[in-house]
């Protein structure tokens, strides 16, 4: 069954995903935290131009109400324009200039100002908290009876009251030479509600208000009063004029206003910011991933029997640690799958010659061609001897291996321990020619097994006894912790260096059984001294001799 992945669970897609989310949010983030700030500052410079711009327009109105004309208001425009720090110009409603505190006469764009200058119809969104503009003193009047509802200057009585009570100014009796001007303001009023088919009003206050009767249609009455008041004091006030802050070509110096051409640029560059990080995130989510990918390839192939394949491991990253690994392990493993068929291969050829040549004699015996004599017998026990040792050998190997050897380990004095090994082997030594002797410091000692230490430092003697010629010499050297065995030998070349401890491995290939025996001594010695807790070392080279030194804690 496939192992594949499902996209959906991918690394990729979590990457992706991750990125994406990450980006999103940050971009997200930073455009509300734009938008925010810049709305933010933009409110606030509002604010402070509104109101410089509200005292500005406060002080102008003000002069609008008790002058008639804007040819005296130099003076107050150049005192205003210092204040504030911006040009002031006050213009007719063509955009001529009436006066500029910069002394200039250009014509000015009308659709650039920034007020309209009406004494009668002052604009509220620029009048300031303590505005200038003259109020009418209070003056006493009598109040309409039981007022109850009043509304933009419009006032409803509960009961009529008769036109004595309701304001002597307006109601008279006035000559002809002298009416007030509340009786003209009425009559006005009256004459425009006339026109729209309304009744009279009841009567007109100070306070520019209406009192009517009737409950409906009030705002034609409200602009019945506007435009008789406007009438009446028009030719007291300056004229309606325009009110321009600034330069010829003021504008907002600012990368981002908040109009809708700028919120949809602002959209547009954080859908292009999102979609560069989307496809950062991609990138990287790929730079992760393949390799990944090749690795789990090169992993089912090598698990399919392709002990071959390798991942690049060229990148500085922990990717690239891994591949590294990877390719370790590949080529331990491949090393391993090697020395496993040459040891399979080298044990089927240690066992088969001794059975094939057991069976032959035996063969040859039941079929009358050899004599079952004592040297038939001799032959026959050394070959089950030799199998007797290799399968000893491997079943040392197989415990070592499964982590069961057993020591028992105790205090060797290794003068004496030396000493019997030397005579143990005088007999073989003397045989072959060679010498064999040992150099050990008396007080020498080490905490070991010994009858493991003695299964070492015999398999060393005994290689050293088959790999040394006729009149050469071997010495075993023992000191506290460490036990060598050096011979004069012909060496071992610098290439098998590196391989004598393992299993089955001998320089002779030829693997003649005169050449040496099994090649298990070494790969035993170093099994028994690593579960010492030790290290086993060998340095040799051609016709310089082999020394192996055993090192223990």
């Amino acid at each position: 069954m496939s192992d594949r992945v499902r996209w959906q669970r991918g690394l990729f897609v979590r990457l992706f995903a991750l990125g994406a989310v990450v980006a999103v949010v940050a971009v997200a983030a930073a455009t509300w935290a734009t938008v925010h700030s810049t709305a933010v500052a933009v409110h606030q410079e509002q604010q402070q131009s509104l109101h410089a711009d509200a005292t500005t327009y406060d002080s102008l109105i003000g002069y609008a109400a008790t002058h008639r004309t804007w040819t005296g208001a130099t003076a107050l425009v150049d005192r205003l324009a210092r204040t504030s720090g911006h040009r002031i110009t006050i213009t007719d409603e063509t955009g001529h200039v009436l006066v500029d505190s910069a002394g200039s006469r250009a014509p000015r764009a009308v659709a650039q100002a920034r007020a309209t200058l009406d004494a009668l119809a002052i604009d509220t969104a620029l009048q300031a908290t303590s505005t200038a503009v003259p109020k009418p003193s209070p003056t006493p009047s009598p109040a309409p009876q039981r007022v109850t509802t009043c509304e933009r200057g419009i006032c409803l009585p509960e009961e009529v009251p008769s036109s004595s009570t309701i304001d002597p100014r307006v109601t008279g009796p006035f000559t002809a030479t002298a009416r007030s001007p509340w009786a003209t303001l009425k009559q006005k009023v009256d004459a425009c509600l006339g026109r729209a088919g309304l009744p009279d009003a009841l009567g007109v206050t100070t306070h520019f208000s209406v009192l009517v009767s009737f409950p409906q249609r009030h705002d034609r009455v409200a602009r019945c009063m506007d435009n008789a008041r406007r009438t009446m004091l028009t030719p007291y006030v300056a004229p309606r004029a325009l009110l321009f802050v600034g330069g010829d070509d003021a504008t907002a110096d600012v990368f981002w206003d908040l109009s809708a051409h700028s919120r949809l640029q602002i959209a547009l560059l954080a859908v292009a910011v999102l979609l560069v990080t989307l496809l950062l995130s991609a990138v990287l989510a790929g730079y992760v991933v393949r390799p990944l990918r090749r690795l789990v390839t090169a992993a089912r192939l090598a698990g399919e029997g392709d002990l071959s394949v390798r991942v690049d491991e060229r990148r500085g990253d922990e990717i690239g640690q891994m591949a590294r690994a990877f390719n370790r392990m590949a080529d331990r493993r491949q090393e391993l799958e090697e020395a496993r068929r040459r040891m399979v291969s080298d044990v089927s050829h240690e066992l088969r010659n001794p059975l094939a040549n057991i069976r032959g004699w035996i063969e040859a015996a039941q079929d009358g061609l050899a004599a079952p004599d004592e040297r038939l017998l001799a032959s026959l026990h050394e070959e089950t001897t030799h199998l007797q040792h290799l399968v000893d050998d491997l079943h040392e190997l197989s415990v070592g291996d499964a982590g069961e050897l057993v020591l028992e380990p105790e205090p060797i004095d290794l003068a004496a321990f030396s000493g019997q090994v030397v005579e143990a082997f005088r007999a073989s030594a003397d045989a072959v020619g060679v010498t064999l002797e040992a150099d050990t410091p008396p007080g020498a000692m080490l905490e070991a097994d010994p009858r493991r230490l003695r299964q070492a430092l015999g398999n060393l003697v005994g290689n050293a006894l088959r790999h040394t010629p006729p009149g050469g010499g071997i010495r075993i050297v023992a000191g506290t912790g460490t036990l060598s065995v050096s011979d004069t030998g012909e060496g071992i070349p610098a290439a098998d260096l590196p391989f004598v401890f393992d299993r089955f491995r001998r320089v002779d290939v030829s693997r003649s059984r005169a050449t040496g025996g099994s090649g298990l001594g070494l790969a035993i010695v170093r099994q028994i001294v690593e579960a010492h807790g030790g290290t086993a070392e060998i340095a040799s080279a051609p016709g310089a001799g082999t020394t192996v030194t055993m090192r223990f804690p």
